[in-house]
């Protein structure tokens, strides 16, 4: 049985990659940064819809 060299997998897309890459191409990283970038607009999106919420709550009491 041969020994598997030390590697990491692509965040991606999975391929095999030398140890301490996150990455196996640039279109990989580029497609990592976009999905970064869109989690963050949903989560700035929840905190607005929630801010909203509250202050259509605080505003129906009155």
């Amino acid at each position: 049985m041969t020994a598997i060299p030390p590697h990491n997998h692509c965040i991606i897309c999975g391929k095999a990659i030398p140890a301490g890459e996150k990455f196996c191409s640039e279109k990989c990283k580029q497609e990592y940064e976009r999905m970064v970038k869109r989690r963050k607009l949903y989560v700035y999106l929840m905190y607005l819809a929630l801010a909203l919420l509250l202050i259509m709550l605080f505003v129906s009491y009155r």
